[in-house]
């Protein structure tokens, strides 16, 4: 079972199942964290500065910005990666969301582990009231991922949830 305290190691373990079948590649792309800047820039023989002009798009999930590669969309909402042709261009030193996530019985439950850990804030009570209405939609989560278990202190959650702490 995935919880929010698995460890990277063995999220990369189950994650590593990937078929390589392009379905996530063509619909999306995963938000870069860590050294996946560094990782994608120097495989590629260019600088940070070019990877970030021209390959990725800076987009905000749960108050949180982080760069992704660019999408080619064709005027949808989704589309496929910039770096997705015949497989991924950058597979050696994909971003580690895109390790992590894939098609395997495990994806939606590895998929939720990266947002908790590497995109939902809880020291931003804003990434907070966002997570809080993805749940009350329907979201779903993992053992560690309720309000309750990010926001232990009852009072301070609910000041956060009323709007009364905004920073």
């Amino acid at each position: 079972m995935i919880t929010i305290k698995t460890p990277l190691s063995k999220i990369l373990e189950i994650g590593k199942e990937c078929q390589k079948c392009g379905h996530c590649c063509n619909h999306g792309s995963g938000f870069l964290v860590g050294d996946d800047p560094k990782n994608i820039s120097g495989f590629l023989g260019i600088t940070r500065e070019q990877l970030i002009r021209e390959y990725l798009e800076e987009k905000e999930l749960f108050n949180t910005k982080l760069f992704r590669p660019k999408l080619k969309t064709k005027g949808k909402p989704y589309g496929k990666c910039v770096f997705h042709e015949e497989g991924c261009k950058i597979h050696e030193v994909k971003p580690l969301q895109c390790m992590v996530g894939n098609c395997n019985e495990h994806g939606e439950e590895l998929s939720i582990w990266f947002m908790l850990n590497y995109i939902v804030n809880r020291d931003d009570p804003e990434s907070i009231r966002q997570y809080s209405a993805y749940l009350k939609a329907g979201g779903k989560t993992i053992e560690g991922g309720k309000l309750e278990d990010l926001i232990p202190d009852k009072e301070k959650l609910k000041k956060i949830l009323n709007f009364e702490q905004l920073k």
